[in-house]
């Protein structure tokens, strides 16, 4: 009588060893892969930002036939104006409506029903790469601590500072070469230091005083180049490798190497200053 063998279906040790070699060997490849596609696309979403925010700007120009102030302050020797910034001024442009027509542009941004508002979240105004959490607690000596909405975007001040009034056409060094608006870090005050953020409502204000704590506008200088220190409250800067996002006032999206030449970056900031400047 002949035997009959019959063989098993399976994978044998060795198989199978191979086979999880294999399987770990192309997600160690891909891995990398799938991170940097994260890392480009949180970038992209965060100049989608900064051409929606440059485009509620330009619209806002249309209508009153100059860009908005950076924001309604003045100096600690003269009145307190009521704090509102350019963000708060372009709300209806950037689907924001709703809340637009919430504020008492009356009164202070941190005074009566406003001071809630101001810690309303806005996602337009959250770079995706920043890990910082959607407001920031404040301390203050003569007010009750309140939360302020973070925020990533901040004027550039050669356009966009303390009660201005800029027209296109006083951009004399050209709208292609002049910044408007960059990113800003948002510091939640760890390791000792002070929290700050570029809130969408401007700066803080009460009814007597101001809370440096929302920082709407910059000037750039080569004193606070770009990502010199996440703690730096007058540096632009992301969590974006190697630079950071900027709008032009021409509504152009350019990222700027963090290494830019100091002058020329300083140059970038200026709206009559001269300057004969090339892109890098």
């Amino acid at each position: 009588m002949s035997k009959r063998f019959t063989r098993r279906k399976g994978f044998t040790v060795i198989e199978l060893v191979v086979a999880i070699a294999i399987v770990g060997m192309l997600a160690a490849l891909l891995l990398p892969a799938v991170e940097s596609a994260r890392v480009s696309a949180r970038r992209l979403a965060c100049m989608n930002h900064l051409r929606q925010m440059s485009l509620g700007l330009h619209l806002y120009h249309d209508a009153h036939a100059c860009f908005p102030p950076g924001s309604y302050v003045m100096g600690p020797s003269f009145p307190t104006q009521s704090g509102w910034g350019w963000g708060a001024m372009i709300l209806p442009s950037v689907d924001q409506g709703p809340l637009y027509r919430q504020i008492d542009f009356r009164a202070g941004t941190a005074v009566g029903d406003n001071l809630d508002l101001i810690e309303t979240s806005v996602p337009l105004w959250c770079c995706p790469s920043d890990i910082a959490e959607q407001s920031i607690t404040v301390n203050c000596l003569d007010h009750p601590p309140f939360d302020l909405a973070s925020g990533n975007y901040c004027g550039s001040e050669g356009v966009l500072s303390e009660m201005s009034r800029v027209l296109i056409r006083d951009i004399t060094d050209g709208t292609s070469r002049t910044l408007l608006l960059g990113e800003r870090l948002v510091q939640p005050g760890l390791d000792g230091s002070l929290p700050f953020t570029s809130a969408w409502c401007g700066q803080v204000a009460f009814a007597d005083d101001y809370q440096y704590r929302s920082v709407p506008h910059l000037m750039p200088t080569r004193v606070h180049p770009i990502n010199a220190s996440e703690y730096d409250p007058s540096c632009f800067g992301s969590r974006h490798a190697g630079g950071a996002n900027f709008a032009f006032a021409d509504g152009s999206i350019q990222f700027l190497n963090q290494n830019i030449d100091s002058v020329v970056f300083e140059a970038f900031g200026t709206a009559q200053g001269g300057e004969v400047l090339t892109l890098p």
